[in-house]
């Protein structure tokens, strides 16, 4: 009788084992491999399929670039959108997680009305472009690194001031590259996390996924399976080595990012010691909305910075 219930005893405890690592495995591969946004999805829930549903001209574009983490070539998709009187500017849109370039365009109308000329992209991953991992930044800079060169040599006269500008996830990868560029004009960032796995846990939390050993033992078996070291690519590390004037939009009520890391990222912010090029906007809005909230703000905030870069040579 005994080993009856010694036997019985193992095959739970087995069968416990077993279900905490399928669901370890189920969360790593969830949060590398978010849902793609599809046409249908972009008609559904942004109202949209292309810049010129916004009555934006617009051409497609894409890039192959060398992914850095196999060796084989990756396509990049995007959208150009053309000023006419962008006079060399020019800004890259980056979007954020488990979105697209169609969902980067909401902000397209106002740069264009800026006189800059617009690239918005799908990151790895995302979209149209190829890729099966999305890993915060990590790959994605080496990715944007080359599309950046390859821009610069087929349009140089569109691109002779360059600005990043990004969203949630996009604000990381942004940060990542200017990390390690030193031709950018500036980078704007709105709503950007301090960390990644933070802002992931966080994001598990909302969707009621299992608690916080699960959620670390997912992180760390999503770097093992990309061949990322997240840490590498902490923003709220990275940014003070951005060479070019950052502005930060900051939504202070934001659930997808707490306090605790917009106050992280404003200090790395103070500590470049940039008070005249650098900015800071803190508004009252949630994720990614500020531009929803308050356009005028928005408008006049962005330009008084965008003018300060203007105002320094072209690269």
């Amino acid at each position: 009788m005994l080993s009856g219930y010694i036997v019985l005893a193992g095959v739970i405890a087995f069968l416990g084992v077993l279900t905490a690592i399928l669901t370890i495995t189920v969360m790593a591969i969830a949060l590398l491999r978010p849902p793609r946004m599809t046409d249908g999805k972009a008609v559904w829930v942004l109202r949209r399929m292309s810049p010129g549903d916004l009555g934006l001209s617009f051409e497609e574009v894409h890039f192959n670039v060398r992914d850095e983490q196999n060796g084989q070539m990756l396509k990049i998709a995007g959208w150009w959108i053309p000023s006419a009187e962008a006079g060399g500017n020019c800004v890259v849109l980056l979007h954020g997680y488990a979105d697209a370039k169609v969902g980067a365009i909401a902000w397209a109308p106002l740069w264009n009305a800026m006189h800059y000329n617009v690239l918005a992209i799908d990151l790895r991953a995302h979209g149209e472009s190829g890729g099966i991992y999305s890993t915060a930044g990590f790959w994605e800079r080496h990715d944007l690194c080359q599309l950046l060169d390859q821009l610069r040599a087929e349009r140089p006269a569109d691109t002779r001031r360059l600005v990043l500008f990004g969203v949630s996830l996009g604000t990381a990868t942004a940060i990542a590259t200017g990390a390690l560029r030193d031709d950018l004009s500036a980078l704007v960032l709105e709503s950007p996390p301090a960390d990644f796995s933070a802002a992931a846990m966080s994001h598990m939390d909302r969707l009621g996924a299992p608690g916080r050993f699960f959620q670390r033992m997912a992180l760390l078996l999503a770097e093992r399976i990309a061949h990322c070291r997240l840490a590498d690519v902490r923003p709220v590390e990275l940014l003070p080595r951005v060479h070019c004037p950052v502005l930060i939009i900051s939504p202070d009520d934001d659930p997808m990012v707490s306090q605790a890391e917009r106050t992280a990222m404003r200090e790395a912010l103070e500590s470049r010691h940039r008070p005249g090029a650098d900015g800071y906007w803190s508004v009252n809005t949630r994720h990614m909305l500020a531009l929803h909230a308050d356009p005028t703000e928005y408008d006049r905030r962005l330009g008084d910075f965008l003018n300060t870069v203007q105002e320094q040579k072209p690269k």
